[in-house]
C-alpha cells in the first residue's frame, strides 16, 4: 500500500502565505486534526497488520487441511461403497462356513450315538 502523506509530512507542512489565501489558524487546527487521525490510522495499521497477516496465513493452512479433509471423505466413501457391496459376500460365506462346521459336529454326535435333533 503506498501512501501519499505521512504524519510527519502533515506535521511538517508549510504554506506560502498569499494575501487571498485562508486564515492560517484556522488552517493549522484543521490540519492537527487531520495529524490526529492520520497517527491513530498510522498505530491502527501498526498493531493490526501483522494479525491480520498470522491470520490470513491461519486461514491458508485451514484451507489446505479442509482440501486434504475433503479428499479423505471422498477416499472413505468409496471405501463405505466397497464394504457395503462386499457385506452381502461376506455374510453368506460367513453363514455357508457355520453351517459347514454346524454339519461337522451333528456327524459328531451321531457317531457318539446322540441326535442332534433332541437336544436343546
Amino acid at each position: 500500500m503506498k501512501k501519499n502523506l505521512t504524519s510527519e509530512t502533515i506535521l511538517n507542512k508549510k504554506f506560502s502565505p498569499d494575501m487571498k489565501g485562508y486564515n492560517g489558524h484556522e488552517v493549522d487546527l484543521f490540519l492537527d486534526q487531520i495529524l490526529q487521525d492520520y497517527r491513530q490510522i498510522e498505530q491502527f495499521i501498526k498493531d493490526e497488520l501483522p494479525l491480520l497477516e498470522q491470520q490470513s496465513s491461519l486461514v491458508q493452512s485451514l484451507k489446505k487441511k479442509i482440501a486434504d479433509l475433503e479428499i479423505q471423505v471422498a477416499d472413505m466413501k468409496d471405501k463405505v461403497k466397497v464394504i457395503n457391496s462386499n457385506k452381502t459376500v461376506e455374510i453368506n460365506q460367513d453363514n455357508f462356513l457355520l453351517v459347514k462346521k454346524i454339519g461337522i459336529y451333528e456327524k459328531e454326535l451321531f457317531k457318539l450315538g446322540i441326535d442332534p435333533n433332541k437336544l436343546k
